[in-house]
């Protein structure tokens, strides 16, 4: 999953895949090479925050799929 944060350092927007990001890989700002990972101690909130978001995604899509079929008379 995609994602983009402001670099602390100079700002610039520093686009940083969220899986990878849990796998422990690091990134760096294009424009300043600031190079930032994520803390071991966040890796369990971030996880759960991310799954989370996955299940409102899929409850989303079968919310969707259901309004669909009732509006085709399903």
């Amino acid at each position: 999953m995609k994602s983009q944060l402001p670099c602390p350092d100079c700002q610039t927007s520093i686009s940083f895949d969220l899986n990878m990001l849990l796998s422990g890989t690091s990134f760096s700002c294009p424009c300043c090479n600031l190079r930032f990972n994520l803390a071991p101690c966040s890796k369990p909130q971030l996880t759960k925050a991310v799954e989370g978001f996955a299940e409102l995604q899929h409850l989303n899509q079968q919310a969707n799929a259901a309004a669909s079929n009732q509006a085709m008379g399903g």
